[in-house]
């Protein structure tokens, strides 16, 4: 018994005070010039229903979609399946499970449209 402890203890010190030693801080990666960085617009859902008579836009939310994006007032664009900007929407504040009314502001989405909200 004696003998193991005189063996672990010596061990244990090593391995606790080699645990114990500071790191340099870590700095921000640097990007090299013309290199990609992810988009702040995130695809939060698909056009369900156009009313344009009123100028109401349902919208079919992901399963991921931000709370932030489905905030009242928030500014989401639709777009075609080839990127091009049909419409722009703000939030309202009628949220029904994954349905979420929009106030239609400008132009003409089209059904299946790509909802994407502008992330601050």
């Amino acid at each position: 018994m004696k003998i193991a402890a005189t063996v672990v203890a010596p061990l244990a010190a090593i391995l606790f005070l080699s645990g114990c030693r500071v790191m340099p801080a870590k700095s921000a990666p640097i990007l090299a010039e013309g290199a990609l960085i992810p988009s702040p617009r995130l695809i939060i859902g698909r056009v369900a229903m156009i009313e344009a008579g009123r100028g109401i836009v349902i919208v079919e939310l992901s399963a991921d979609a931000p709370t932030g994006a489905t905030a009242e007032g928030a500014e989401l664009m639709t777009r075609t399946a080839d990127l091009r900007e049909t419409a722009r929407l703000h939030a309202s504040r009628y949220l029904r499970g994954r349905s979420l009314g929009t106030q239609l502001v400008s132009g003409q989405p089209g059904p299946g449209d790509e909802v994407v909200w502008l992330a601050p």
